[in-house]
């Protein structure tokens, strides 16, 4: 019994941890929802699906669900031109996808990363997007970081 009581116990502790690191990922105020992403796109861009974002954004975005609401990441999105798969971030998730999904790409965007001198990928994802990538690389590689 002690062993099933242990097992009951940890997954209870995995279940609060998990849902304290998705709050504090919503809190951080980087999610849009799809209405809200579409309405930013370019017109280009937006003309090709209205409701779809699987077909158009596969592979350069990523997204999460929270309360039955799926939320696309306001930094993969390139600010000067607001166009998706800025540069690097399609780089970045075909190589943390190999391993991670979801939420696991969006701790790793929103943790400080040793890789990047303890700064937040989601920060450099615009400004030094082969950093980023390098990290993903590092990470994914197996080098230990802390």
């Amino acid at each position: 019994m002690r062993v099933f009581r242990k097992a009951s116990n940890t997954s209870r502790r995995e279940a609060i941890l998990q849902s304290k690191v998705q709050s504090r990922i919503m809190a951080s105020g980087n999610w849009l929802t799809w209405p809200e992403l579409h309405a930013l796109l370019p017109a280009s861009v937006k003309g090709r699906s209205d409701s779809c974002p699987d077909r158009l954004l596969e592979g350069a975005i990523f997204s999460i669900s929270y309360e039955g609401v799926e939320y696309f990441p306001r930094y993969a999105i390139e600010s000067r031109s607001l166009a998706v798969a800025q540069r690097g971030m399609q780089r970045v998730i075909a190589v943390l996808a190999t391993r991670m999904s979801g939420w696991s790409l969006a701790l790793w965007f929103e943790s400080s990363n040793s890789y990047l001198a303890g700064q937040l990928p989601k920060d450099l994802i615009s400004s030094d997007p082969d950093a980023v990538v390098k990290a993903a690389q590092d990470e994914i590689g197996g080098s230990s970081h802390g």
